[in-house]
Protein backbone atom coordinates (compact mmCIF):
# COMPACT_ATOMS: atom_id res chain seq x y z
CA UNK A 1 0.00 0.00 0.00
CA UNK A 2 1.24 3.41 -0.97
CA UNK A 3 2.25 5.59 1.98
CA UNK A 4 3.85 8.97 1.12
CA UNK A 5 5.14 9.59 4.65
CA UNK A 6 6.61 6.09 4.88
CA UNK A 7 8.29 6.48 1.49
CA UNK A 8 9.85 9.83 2.46
CA UNK A 9 10.99 8.39 5.80
CA UNK A 10 12.69 5.45 4.07
CA UNK A 11 14.50 7.83 1.73
CA UNK A 12 15.69 10.07 4.57
CA UNK A 13 16.87 7.06 6.57
CA UNK A 14 19.39 6.44 3.78
CA UNK A 15 20.77 9.96 4.24
CA UNK A 16 22.19 10.00 7.79
CA UNK A 17 24.92 12.46 6.83
CA UNK A 18 22.29 15.00 5.77
CA UNK A 19 20.99 15.15 9.35
CA UNK A 20 24.55 15.40 10.75
CA UNK A 21 25.40 18.21 8.31
CA UNK A 22 22.20 20.10 9.21
CA UNK A 23 23.04 19.85 12.93
CA UNK A 24 26.58 21.13 12.41
CA UNK A 25 25.35 24.06 10.29
CA UNK A 26 22.82 25.07 12.95
CA UNK A 27 25.55 24.87 15.61
CA UNK A 28 27.82 27.09 13.52
CA UNK A 29 25.16 29.73 12.90
CA UNK A 30 23.98 29.87 16.51
CA UNK A 31 27.52 30.01 17.95
CA UNK A 32 28.58 32.68 15.48
CA UNK A 33 25.59 34.74 16.57
CA UNK A 34 26.15 34.31 20.32
CA UNK A 35 30.01 34.32 20.17
CA UNK A 36 30.63 32.08 23.25
CA UNK A 37 34.11 31.70 24.73
CA UNK A 38 36.05 28.68 23.53
CA UNK A 39 35.99 27.05 26.97
CA UNK A 40 32.19 27.36 27.09
CA UNK A 41 31.81 25.59 23.73
CA UNK A 42 34.31 22.91 24.78
CA UNK A 43 32.53 22.23 28.08
CA UNK A 44 29.21 22.02 26.23
CA UNK A 45 30.66 19.48 23.79
CA UNK A 46 32.14 17.32 26.58
CA UNK A 47 28.85 17.38 28.55
CA UNK A 48 26.84 16.42 25.46
CA UNK A 49 29.30 13.62 24.75
CA UNK A 50 28.96 12.33 28.31
CA UNK A 51 25.16 12.32 28.17
CA UNK A 52 25.23 10.64 24.75
CA UNK A 53 27.09 7.70 26.30
CA UNK A 54 23.90 6.87 28.22
CA UNK A 55 21.21 8.46 26.03
CA UNK A 56 21.44 8.27 22.23
CA UNK A 57 19.23 11.32 21.73
CA UNK A 58 22.06 13.45 23.15
CA UNK A 59 24.01 12.83 19.94
CA UNK A 60 22.05 15.78 18.58
CA UNK A 61 23.79 17.97 21.12
CA UNK A 62 27.20 16.49 20.24
CA UNK A 63 26.67 17.33 16.56
CA UNK A 64 25.43 20.82 17.43
CA UNK A 65 28.40 21.55 19.72
CA UNK A 66 30.86 20.22 17.11
CA UNK A 67 29.70 22.99 14.79
CA UNK A 68 29.87 25.52 17.64
CA UNK A 69 33.47 24.57 18.47
CA UNK A 70 34.47 24.73 14.79
CA UNK A 71 33.36 28.34 14.33
CA UNK A 72 34.57 29.40 17.82
CA UNK A 73 38.07 28.07 17.11
CA UNK A 74 38.24 30.06 13.87
CA UNK A 75 36.93 33.28 15.41
CA UNK A 76 39.30 32.94 18.36
CA UNK A 77 42.23 32.76 15.94
CA UNK A 78 41.31 36.05 14.27
CA UNK A 79 43.56 38.82 15.60
CA UNK A 80 43.94 42.48 14.71
CA UNK A 81 46.95 44.61 13.83
CA UNK A 82 46.86 47.57 16.18
CA UNK A 83 48.14 50.70 14.41
CA UNK A 84 51.37 50.55 12.40
CA UNK A 85 53.05 47.20 12.98
CA UNK A 86 55.74 44.98 11.51
CA UNK A 87 54.16 41.89 9.96
CA UNK A 88 55.17 38.86 7.92
CA UNK A 89 52.65 38.29 5.14
CA UNK A 90 52.30 35.38 2.72
CA UNK A 91 50.78 36.26 -0.67
CA UNK A 92 48.59 33.27 -1.52
CA UNK A 93 46.99 34.08 -4.89
CA UNK A 94 46.02 36.99 -7.14
CA UNK A 95 42.42 37.97 -6.45
CA UNK A 96 42.22 40.85 -8.98
CA UNK A 97 44.61 42.39 -11.45
CA UNK A 98 44.21 46.06 -12.38
CA UNK A 99 46.27 48.33 -14.59
CA UNK A 100 48.05 49.97 -11.65
CA UNK A 101 47.87 47.38 -8.85
CA UNK A 102 47.45 43.75 -7.84
CA UNK A 103 45.06 42.55 -5.15
CA UNK A 104 46.18 39.41 -3.34
CA UNK A 105 44.41 36.95 -1.12
CA UNK A 106 46.97 36.80 1.69
CA UNK A 107 47.61 35.64 5.22
CA UNK A 108 49.45 37.36 8.05
CA UNK A 109 51.63 34.57 9.50
CA UNK A 110 53.58 36.51 12.17
CA UNK A 111 53.58 39.84 14.00
CA UNK A 112 56.52 41.57 15.70
CA UNK A 113 55.66 42.95 19.12
CA UNK A 114 58.82 45.03 19.43
CA UNK A 115 60.87 42.26 20.99
CA UNK A 116 60.21 39.05 19.10
CA UNK A 117 58.13 37.48 16.34
CA UNK A 118 54.87 35.85 17.39
CA UNK A 119 53.11 33.37 15.08
CA UNK A 120 49.62 34.42 14.01
CA UNK A 121 47.09 33.39 11.40
CA UNK A 122 44.89 36.05 9.88
CA UNK A 123 43.40 36.20 6.38
CA UNK A 124 43.60 39.62 4.71
CA UNK A 125 43.36 41.27 1.30
CA UNK A 126 46.65 42.97 0.28
CA UNK A 127 46.87 45.71 -2.38
CA UNK A 128 50.30 46.27 -3.97
CA UNK A 129 51.22 48.63 -6.87
CA UNK A 130 51.96 46.79 -10.12
CA UNK A 131 55.46 48.29 -10.41
CA UNK A 132 56.54 46.44 -7.24
CA UNK A 133 56.34 43.19 -9.22
CA UNK A 134 54.96 41.06 -6.38
CA UNK A 135 53.88 37.52 -7.24
CA UNK A 136 51.78 34.83 -5.58
CA UNK A 137 53.88 32.54 -3.41
CA UNK A 138 56.07 35.34 -2.02
CA UNK A 139 56.45 36.10 1.66
CA UNK A 140 57.05 39.75 2.56
CA UNK A 141 58.03 41.55 5.75
CA UNK A 142 56.50 45.01 5.87
CA UNK A 143 55.46 47.89 8.08
CA UNK A 144 51.70 47.96 7.59
CA UNK A 145 48.39 49.14 8.94
CA UNK A 146 45.25 47.01 8.71
CA UNK A 147 42.02 48.67 7.63
CA UNK A 148 39.22 46.56 9.08
CA UNK A 149 36.16 45.97 6.91
CA UNK A 150 32.99 47.75 7.96
CA UNK A 151 30.60 45.07 9.19
CA UNK A 152 27.63 47.36 8.53
CA UNK A 153 28.16 47.29 4.74
CA UNK A 154 27.10 44.29 2.66
CA UNK A 155 30.57 43.68 1.23
CA UNK A 156 32.41 44.31 4.50
CA UNK A 157 30.02 42.13 6.46
CA UNK A 158 30.44 39.32 3.94
CA UNK A 159 34.25 39.49 4.02
CA UNK A 160 34.27 39.42 7.83
CA UNK A 161 31.92 36.43 7.93
CA UNK A 162 34.17 34.41 5.61
CA UNK A 163 37.19 35.27 7.78
CA UNK A 164 38.92 38.06 5.83
CA UNK A 165 39.38 40.66 8.57
CA UNK A 166 40.57 43.64 6.53
CA UNK A 167 42.78 45.06 3.79
CA UNK A 168 46.39 46.21 3.78
CA UNK A 169 47.93 48.66 1.31
CA UNK A 170 51.66 48.19 0.69
CA UNK A 171 54.13 50.11 -1.46
CA UNK A 172 57.84 49.59 -2.10
CA UNK A 173 58.82 51.83 0.83
CA UNK A 174 56.85 49.74 3.34
CA UNK A 175 58.18 46.36 2.13
CA UNK A 176 61.40 45.63 3.99
CA UNK A 177 62.05 42.07 2.82
CA UNK A 178 60.80 39.75 0.08
CA UNK A 179 61.31 36.01 -0.18
CA UNK A 180 60.06 33.27 -2.48
CA UNK A 181 58.94 30.60 -0.04
CA UNK A 182 59.87 27.74 -2.39
CA UNK A 183 57.20 25.67 -0.69
CA UNK A 184 54.34 26.67 -2.94
CA UNK A 185 54.33 23.53 -5.03
CA UNK A 186 50.86 24.34 -6.29
CA UNK A 187 52.05 27.71 -7.58
CA UNK A 188 54.97 26.05 -9.35
CA UNK A 189 52.65 23.57 -11.02
CA UNK A 190 50.35 26.40 -12.09
CA UNK A 191 53.24 28.38 -13.59
CA UNK A 192 54.36 25.31 -15.54
CA UNK A 193 50.81 24.71 -16.74
CA UNK A 194 50.52 28.38 -17.70
CA UNK A 195 53.67 28.12 -19.81
CA UNK A 196 52.14 25.23 -21.73
CA UNK A 197 48.90 27.17 -22.25
CA UNK A 198 50.92 30.13 -23.57
CA UNK A 199 52.69 27.79 -26.00
CA UNK A 200 49.33 27.24 -27.73
CA UNK A 201 49.53 30.82 -29.04
CA UNK A 202 45.98 31.81 -28.12
CA UNK A 203 44.69 35.37 -28.51
CA UNK A 204 44.40 37.65 -25.44
CA UNK A 205 40.84 37.10 -24.19
CA UNK A 206 40.81 33.49 -25.32
CA UNK A 207 44.00 32.78 -23.38
CA UNK A 208 42.56 34.53 -20.32
CA UNK A 209 39.39 32.43 -20.37
CA UNK A 210 41.24 29.15 -21.01
CA UNK A 211 43.69 29.82 -18.15
CA UNK A 212 40.85 30.71 -15.77
CA UNK A 213 38.73 27.67 -16.65
CA UNK A 214 41.49 25.06 -16.76
CA UNK A 215 43.96 26.00 -13.99
CA UNK A 216 42.24 28.76 -12.00
CA UNK A 217 44.53 31.56 -13.22
CA UNK A 218 42.06 34.47 -13.14
CA UNK A 219 44.56 37.34 -13.12
CA UNK A 220 44.41 37.67 -16.94
CA UNK A 221 40.62 38.09 -17.06
CA UNK A 222 39.78 41.74 -17.66
CA UNK A 223 36.95 43.48 -15.86
CA UNK A 224 34.90 43.84 -19.05
CA UNK A 225 35.33 40.17 -19.94
CA UNK A 226 34.34 39.09 -16.44
CA UNK A 227 31.29 41.36 -16.60
CA UNK A 228 30.23 39.77 -19.89
CA UNK A 229 30.21 36.35 -18.26
CA UNK A 230 28.36 37.66 -15.21
CA UNK A 231 25.60 39.20 -17.34
CA UNK A 232 25.33 36.08 -19.49
CA UNK A 233 25.02 33.82 -16.45
CA UNK A 234 28.31 32.04 -17.11
CA UNK A 235 30.48 33.55 -14.37
CA UNK A 236 30.76 30.16 -12.67
CA UNK A 237 32.64 28.82 -15.70
CA UNK A 238 35.54 31.20 -15.04
CA UNK A 239 36.06 29.86 -11.52
CA UNK A 240 37.45 26.34 -11.22
CA UNK A 241 34.81 24.33 -9.38
CA UNK A 242 33.24 20.89 -9.13
CA UNK A 243 32.26 21.08 -12.79
CA UNK A 244 35.90 21.34 -13.86
CA UNK A 245 37.03 18.66 -11.42
CA UNK A 246 34.33 16.44 -12.91
CA UNK A 247 35.86 16.91 -16.37
CA UNK A 248 39.26 15.93 -14.96
CA UNK A 249 37.74 12.91 -13.21
CA UNK A 250 36.31 11.60 -16.49
CA UNK A 251 39.51 12.33 -18.45
CA UNK A 252 41.73 10.60 -15.89
CA UNK A 253 39.54 7.50 -15.81
CA UNK A 254 39.50 7.30 -19.62
CA UNK A 255 43.26 7.79 -20.03
CA UNK A 256 43.98 5.22 -17.32
CA UNK A 257 41.54 2.64 -18.67
CA UNK A 258 44.38 0.33 -19.95
CA UNK A 259 45.48 -0.20 -16.33
CA UNK A 260 42.37 -2.32 -15.75
CA UNK A 261 43.99 -5.11 -17.81
CA UNK A 262 46.77 -5.44 -15.22
CA UNK A 263 46.62 -7.30 -11.93
CA UNK A 264 44.97 -5.04 -9.35
CA UNK A 265 44.59 -2.62 -12.26
CA UNK A 266 41.35 -1.09 -10.97
CA UNK A 267 43.04 -0.30 -7.67
CA UNK A 268 45.99 1.39 -9.40
CA UNK A 269 43.61 3.28 -11.65
CA UNK A 270 41.72 4.60 -8.64
CA UNK A 271 44.89 5.56 -6.75
CA UNK A 272 46.34 7.44 -9.73
CA UNK A 273 43.03 9.18 -10.46
CA UNK A 274 42.71 10.36 -6.84
CA UNK A 275 46.34 11.56 -6.86
CA UNK A 276 45.73 13.50 -10.10
CA UNK A 277 42.60 15.12 -8.67
CA UNK A 278 44.43 16.34 -5.54
CA UNK A 279 47.41 17.56 -7.56
CA UNK A 280 44.93 19.57 -9.61
CA UNK A 281 43.36 20.93 -6.41
CA UNK A 282 46.83 21.99 -5.22
CA UNK A 283 47.59 23.63 -8.57
CA UNK A 284 44.38 25.64 -8.47
CA UNK A 285 45.09 26.94 -4.96
CA UNK A 286 42.87 24.63 -2.86
CA UNK A 287 39.80 26.83 -3.33
CA UNK A 288 36.79 25.63 -1.26
CA UNK A 289 34.78 24.51 -4.31
CA UNK A 290 37.71 22.49 -5.71
CA UNK A 291 38.57 20.88 -2.36
CA UNK A 292 34.93 19.94 -1.85
CA UNK A 293 34.72 18.45 -5.34
CA UNK A 294 38.05 16.64 -4.88
CA UNK A 295 36.78 15.07 -1.67
CA UNK A 296 33.51 14.05 -3.31
CA UNK A 297 35.14 12.47 -6.37
CA UNK A 298 37.66 10.73 -4.10
CA UNK A 299 34.75 9.11 -2.27
CA UNK A 300 33.04 8.25 -5.57
CA UNK A 301 36.25 6.67 -6.92
CA UNK A 302 36.70 4.70 -3.70
CA UNK A 303 33.12 3.46 -3.80
CA UNK A 304 33.57 2.45 -7.46
CA UNK A 305 36.75 0.53 -6.63
CA UNK A 306 35.00 -1.30 -3.79
CA UNK A 307 32.02 -1.98 -6.03
CA UNK A 308 29.77 -0.58 -3.31
CA UNK A 309 26.54 1.33 -3.72
CA UNK A 310 27.13 5.05 -3.62
CA UNK A 311 24.54 7.66 -2.63
CA UNK A 312 25.82 10.87 -4.17
CA UNK A 313 23.85 13.10 -1.81
CA UNK A 314 25.42 11.36 1.19
CA UNK A 315 28.83 11.76 -0.45
CA UNK A 316 28.25 15.49 -0.93
CA UNK A 317 27.18 15.82 2.71
CA UNK A 318 30.35 14.07 3.92
CA UNK A 319 32.53 16.38 1.80
CA UNK A 320 30.70 19.51 2.99
CA UNK A 321 30.80 18.31 6.61
CA UNK A 322 34.56 17.77 6.61
CA UNK A 323 35.13 21.20 5.09
CA UNK A 324 32.89 22.96 7.62
CA UNK A 325 34.54 21.21 10.55
CA UNK A 326 37.90 22.31 9.14
CA UNK A 327 36.80 25.91 8.58
CA UNK A 328 33.26 26.75 9.69
CA UNK A 329 33.43 30.19 8.05
CA UNK A 330 32.83 28.48 4.70
CA UNK A 331 29.14 28.33 5.63
CA UNK A 332 29.01 31.99 4.52
CA UNK A 333 31.14 31.57 1.40
CA UNK A 334 29.17 32.28 -1.78
CA UNK A 335 31.10 29.73 -3.83
CA UNK A 336 30.54 27.03 -1.21
CA UNK A 337 26.79 27.64 -1.06
CA UNK A 338 26.29 27.98 -4.81
CA UNK A 339 28.20 24.83 -5.69
CA UNK A 340 26.47 22.74 -2.98
CA UNK A 341 23.04 23.88 -4.20
CA UNK A 342 24.00 23.16 -7.81
CA UNK A 343 25.20 19.63 -7.00
CA UNK A 344 22.07 18.88 -4.93
CA UNK A 345 19.87 20.00 -7.83
CA UNK A 346 21.86 17.88 -10.28
CA UNK A 347 21.66 14.78 -8.04
CA UNK A 348 17.98 15.10 -7.14
CA UNK A 349 16.64 16.50 -10.42
CA UNK A 350 19.21 16.31 -13.21
CA UNK A 351 20.20 12.65 -12.79
CA UNK A 352 16.59 11.31 -12.58
CA UNK A 353 15.57 13.36 -15.64
CA UNK A 354 18.56 12.03 -17.61
CA UNK A 355 17.72 8.47 -16.60
CA UNK A 356 14.10 8.97 -17.63
CA UNK A 357 15.18 10.30 -21.03
CA UNK A 358 17.57 7.38 -21.48
CA UNK A 359 14.83 4.87 -20.71
CA UNK A 360 12.56 6.47 -23.30
CA UNK A 361 15.12 5.68 -26.01
CA UNK A 362 14.78 1.98 -25.23
CA UNK A 363 17.24 -0.90 -25.48
CA UNK A 364 20.42 -0.09 -27.43
CA UNK A 365 20.86 -3.65 -28.69
CA UNK A 366 18.25 -3.21 -31.40
CA UNK A 367 20.14 -0.23 -32.87
CA UNK A 368 22.91 -0.32 -35.45
CA UNK A 369 26.45 0.79 -34.51
CA UNK A 370 26.00 4.28 -35.98
CA UNK A 371 22.60 4.62 -34.34
CA UNK A 372 24.09 3.74 -30.98
CA UNK A 373 26.77 6.41 -31.39
CA UNK A 374 24.09 8.91 -32.45
CA UNK A 375 22.04 8.02 -29.39
CA UNK A 376 25.05 8.56 -27.14
CA UNK A 377 25.59 11.97 -28.68
CA UNK A 378 21.93 12.94 -28.21
CA UNK A 379 21.97 11.61 -24.64
CA UNK A 380 25.14 13.57 -23.83
CA UNK A 381 23.67 16.76 -25.31
CA UNK A 382 20.40 16.31 -23.42
CA UNK A 383 22.26 15.60 -20.17
CA UNK A 384 24.40 18.72 -20.60
CA UNK A 385 21.34 20.92 -21.16
CA UNK A 386 19.41 19.40 -18.26
CA UNK A 387 22.29 19.61 -15.79
CA UNK A 388 22.92 23.25 -16.70
CA UNK A 389 19.20 24.05 -16.50
CA UNK A 390 18.56 22.56 -13.05
CA UNK A 391 21.78 24.03 -11.63
CA UNK A 392 20.84 27.50 -12.94
CA UNK A 393 17.31 27.33 -11.53
CA UNK A 394 18.52 26.04 -8.15
CA UNK A 395 21.13 28.77 -7.67
CA UNK A 396 18.98 31.65 -8.94
CA UNK A 397 17.40 32.64 -5.57
CA UNK A 398 20.78 32.69 -3.81
CA UNK A 399 22.35 34.65 -6.68
CA UNK A 400 19.57 37.22 -6.40
CA UNK A 401 20.01 37.42 -2.62
CA UNK A 402 23.81 37.80 -2.73
CA UNK A 403 24.36 39.85 -5.89
CA UNK A 404 21.00 41.50 -6.58
CA UNK A 405 21.01 40.38 -10.22
CA UNK A 406 19.36 37.51 -12.07
CA UNK A 407 20.32 36.35 -15.55
CA UNK A 408 17.99 34.02 -17.43
CA UNK A 409 20.66 33.60 -20.09
CA UNK A 410 22.15 30.83 -17.95
CA UNK A 411 18.92 28.86 -18.43
CA UNK A 412 18.77 29.49 -22.18
CA UNK A 413 22.38 29.09 -23.28
CA UNK A 414 23.86 27.43 -20.21
CA UNK A 415 23.92 23.98 -21.80
CA UNK A 416 25.82 25.23 -24.84
CA UNK A 417 28.36 27.10 -22.70
CA UNK A 418 28.92 24.07 -20.45
CA UNK A 419 29.39 21.82 -23.49
CA UNK A 420 31.96 24.22 -24.98
CA UNK A 421 33.65 24.54 -21.60
CA UNK A 422 33.88 20.75 -21.29
CA UNK A 423 35.73 20.43 -24.60
CA UNK A 424 38.03 23.41 -23.94
CA UNK A 425 39.01 22.26 -20.44
CA UNK A 426 39.43 18.63 -21.50
CA UNK A 427 41.68 19.42 -24.48
CA UNK A 428 43.69 21.94 -22.45
CA UNK A 429 44.30 19.53 -19.58
CA UNK A 430 45.36 16.78 -22.00
CA UNK A 431 47.77 19.24 -23.62
CA UNK A 432 49.20 20.27 -20.22
CA UNK A 433 49.75 16.63 -19.25
CA UNK A 434 50.85 15.40 -22.70
CA UNK A 435 52.46 18.32 -24.60
CA UNK A 436 53.12 16.31 -27.76
CA UNK A 437 54.31 18.52 -30.63
CA UNK A 438 52.12 16.78 -33.23
CA UNK A 439 49.06 17.45 -31.07
CA UNK A 440 49.77 21.17 -30.70
CA UNK A 441 48.18 22.52 -33.95
CA UNK A 442 44.98 20.55 -33.31
CA UNK A 443 44.80 21.59 -29.65
CA UNK A 444 45.60 25.22 -30.44
CA UNK A 445 43.04 25.51 -33.24
CA UNK A 446 40.25 23.75 -31.35
CA UNK A 447 40.77 25.56 -28.05
CA UNK A 448 41.11 28.97 -29.76
CA UNK A 449 37.96 28.40 -31.82
CA UNK A 450 35.76 27.19 -28.96
CA UNK A 451 36.99 29.66 -26.33
CA UNK A 452 36.45 32.45 -28.87
CA UNK A 453 32.90 31.15 -29.41
CA UNK A 454 32.30 31.25 -25.65
CA UNK A 455 33.55 34.83 -25.43
CA UNK A 456 31.40 35.80 -28.40
CA UNK A 457 28.27 34.25 -26.87
CA UNK A 458 28.97 35.92 -23.51
CA UNK A 459 29.48 39.32 -25.16
CA UNK A 460 26.31 38.97 -27.26
CA UNK A 461 24.25 38.05 -24.20
CA UNK A 462 25.75 40.91 -22.16
CA UNK A 463 24.80 43.38 -24.89
CA UNK A 464 21.22 42.06 -24.91
CA UNK A 465 19.78 43.03 -21.51
CA UNK A 466 16.41 41.42 -22.30
CA UNK A 467 17.18 38.38 -20.10
CA UNK A 468 19.10 40.12 -17.28
CA UNK A 469 17.27 41.76 -14.39
CA UNK A 470 18.14 43.65 -11.24
CA UNK A 471 16.32 41.67 -8.55
CA UNK A 472 17.36 41.54 -4.92
CA UNK A 473 15.45 39.34 -2.48
CA UNK A 474 15.87 39.16 1.28
CA UNK A 475 17.61 36.27 3.03
CA UNK A 476 14.27 35.25 4.56
CA UNK A 477 12.60 35.06 1.14
CA UNK A 478 15.58 33.12 -0.18
CA UNK A 479 15.35 30.62 2.68
CA UNK A 480 11.59 30.17 2.16
CA UNK A 481 12.13 29.47 -1.54
CA UNK A 482 14.64 26.72 -0.73
CA UNK A 483 12.32 25.26 1.91
CA UNK A 484 9.61 25.11 -0.75
CA UNK A 485 12.10 23.48 -3.15
CA UNK A 486 12.97 20.85 -0.53
CA UNK A 487 9.31 20.12 0.26
CA UNK A 488 8.48 19.77 -3.44
CA UNK A 489 11.39 17.36 -3.88
CA UNK A 490 10.20 15.34 -0.86
CA UNK A 491 6.73 15.23 -2.39
CA UNK A 492 8.20 13.72 -5.56
CA UNK A 493 9.92 11.05 -3.45
CA UNK A 494 6.49 10.03 -2.15
CA UNK A 495 5.04 9.25 -5.60
CA UNK A 496 4.19 5.57 -6.20
CA UNK A 497 6.67 5.19 -9.02
CA UNK A 498 9.59 6.20 -6.77
CA UNK A 499 9.29 3.42 -4.16
CA UNK A 500 11.80 1.15 -5.87
CA UNK A 501 14.30 3.98 -6.19
CA UNK A 502 14.01 4.91 -2.54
Amino acid sequence: MFSPIKNIHRRLERLPMLAVLAGVVVGILVADRLRPELWVATVGFVLALGVAYYRRWALVGVIFMAGAISITLRRAGEVMIEGQQLAEIELLSVAHEYADRLDFDARVVALHDGEEWRRKAMDVRVMIPAEVGATAGERVVAQCRLQRYDEHTSYGGYMLRVGVVGRIYLDSAQILQREDTGRRWGERLRRKAMQRIESLGLSGDNKAVVAAMSIGEKSLVSRSLRQNYVRSGGAHLLAVSGLHVGFLFVIANLLLLPLVALRHGQLWRSLVTVAVIWLYAMMTGFSPSVVRAAMMFTLVQTATNLASRNDHLNTLCVAALVMLLWDARMVYDAGFLLSVLAVVAIVEWGVPLCRAFNSLLGDTRRYSLWSRWLRRGVTWLFSTVVVSFVASIATMPLTSCLFGEVSLWSVVIGGVMVALCAVVVSVTIIWIVLPIALFRPVASGLVDLLSGAMNGIAEWCADSPLMSYRLEISSTTCLLLYVAFALFTLALWSLPGREKEV
